[in-house]
């Protein structure tokens, strides 16, 4: 399976506890991409992310959502003939 980008946020109190982390790092299917004091970027297959979460109530999954900038550079338009 293709491994996704998943957000991992944990909603309870203070930051991310250590045993929390610990036991994510552990799992060699789940690669941890960035984290914040209260989020983890996952990368891992979304059966595996699922199941991480359904075994650690306290934290939210979501799937990483990426948008498209528009270019800024300005354009010349060709004058209609």
């Amino acid at each position: 399976m293709d491994k996704s980008r998943f957000i991992f946020r944990f909603r309870g109190t203070g930051p991310i506890p250590s045993d929390d982390l610990e036991r994510i790092r552990a799992l060699p299917e789940v690669d941890i991409v960035d984290s914040t004091s209260r989020m983890l970027l996952l990368q891992a297959t979304e059966e595996d992310v699922k199941s991480l979460a359904s075994a650690m109530p306290e934290w939210v999954l979501s799937p990483e959502q990426t948008v498209s900038l528009p270019d800024p550079r300005p354009k010349i338009l060709e004058e209609a003939k």
